[in-house]
């Protein structure tokens, strides 16, 4: 319950990324951007308070270990 409505009280653009994510399964913080035409920051703040709720993880790129991917971990309902 908690974690619902945490999720209902994320700004619209972390929500956004949620759903992208949701839909891809697994995004680079580059994807992510380009998909959105959000600025870097925006993303990265959506993505940061995703992770503070344990909705999806961060992990190393198998081909670039400078780059992250992101993926869904569990659903907020």
């Amino acid at each position: 319950m908690f974690v619902r409505r945490s999720f209902l009280a994320l700004p619209p653009s972390a929500k956004f990324v949620y759903v992208l994510l949701k839909n891809s399964r697994r995004m680079s913080r580059q994807d992510l951007i380009d998909s959105t035409f959000l600025p870097p920051r925006t993303v990265n703040y959506g993505l940061s308070r995703l992770k503070a709720l344990g909705l999806i993880r961060e992990m190393e790129h198998k081909d670039d270990a400078r780059e992250r991917v992101y993926e869904l971990v569990s659903v907020p309902m």
